[in-house]
């Protein structure tokens, strides 16, 4: 790491639990003591309905702690993008880390992301859980999350929102319509080198996690629209490997039924009508697809920092 000083902003999205985040801007503080770091934390307030803090006791390291009160309940990943374009502009800007206020982000382990990330300015750093800590539904669905998303887009995504992004970062993650969906796959789709850190997951300081198998679903979703073009092309590969199979199955029974004195069964005329509607799907679905995708690309998508910033109610510092 660089002897001149570093300058790391958090930010971190909170919906109610302030005695969790209140610890963690704590921990933060603690472990970043000695590091030669200064902080800066930008909670973004998620439309909690427990109000925040009027003041936080400042921490050493810690140089300002300021609140972004949202107008509504945009959900984790659009509270994620509305706090990284309103600190994009700051002057003076260097690192950048998104991290979760419940404590199963650890403080140590920002550290070490920002450590890394101060040593290689080219690359994003990103935190790799080893051994996740949920319940056997919540790893199932991962599991399968992980390979789908890999299956569909060429791309694995084993690394969720605790990430630490230079300043240039930034602006090329935020000038991603998709941010404002997924923070992850925006970051891939943006093509910023990543490097991974083996990390642990903390456990929670109070309440409890309010992602439901609903919002598992979603936020799944979510990511791998993002990569729709990668995932219309295997689609589309999939379904002329299809259409090709379903073809030949046809012409063969046709063949023999017509050109051959084989005593054919009566499944061979099934078999020709069922290969017939296999290749009419096969056909149809990649058209409606590239429809879609064309329209979609002839829209004008609105930047999210267009209407992102609307969302930010009230400004308020709650230390420094």
């Amino acid at each position: 790491m660089s002897d001149a000083p570093r300058r790391l902003t958090v930010v971190m999205p909170v919906y109610d639990d302030w005695e969790s985040a209140a610890r963690v801007i704590g921990d933060i503080a603690a472990a970043t003591a000695a590091s030669g770091i200064e902080v800066d934390i930008v909670a973004v307030d998620d439309g909690s309905s427990e109000p925040p803090p009027e003041r936080l006791e400042p921490a050493p390291g810690v140089t300002r702690i300021e609140c972004l009160a949202l107008a509504a309940n945009l959900g984790h990943q659009r509270a994620i993008a509305v706090g990284l374009m309103a600190v994009a502009e700051r002057p003076g800007l260097d690192l950048v880390a998104v991290m979760d206020a419940d404590g199963e982000d650890r403080a140590e382990d920002l550290r070490t992301l920002a450590e890394r990330a101060a040593a290689a300015p080219g690359r994003a750093v990103v935190a790799q859980r080893g051994e996740r800590s949920e319940g056997l539904a919540f790893k199932a669905f991962y599991w399968l999350y992980t390979r789908l998303f890999r299956l569909l887009t060429g791309q694995r995504i084993n690394f969720g929102n605790f990430i630490v992004l230079q300043a240039g970062q930034v602006h090329r993650v935020i000038g991603n319509p998709h941010v404002w969906n997924n923070f992850p796959a925006a970051l891939l789709q943006s093509r910023i080198a990543v490097e991974y850190v083996p990390t642990r997951r903390g456990k929670r300081y109070a309440g409890r996690s309010r992602m439901n198998f609903v919002g598992l679903v979603a936020h799944g979703l979510g990511a791998i629209s993002v990569l729709s073009e990668a995932v219309f092309v295997r689609i589309l590969i999939a379904s002329l490997a299809l259409l090709t199979l379903s073809v030949g199955l046809a012409l063969g029974a046709l063949y023999l039924k017509l050109f051959t004195d084989l005593a054919l069964p009566n499944w061979a005329t099934i078999v020709l009508g069922f290969a017939l509607v296999i290749s009419i799907q096969a056909l149809m679905m990649p058209i409606l697809m590239a429809f879609l995708l064309l329209n979609n690309r002839a829209a004008i998508q609105p930047l999210p920092a267009s209407v992102a910033l609307t969302q930010i109610r009230e400004r308020r510092m709650l230390a420094g």
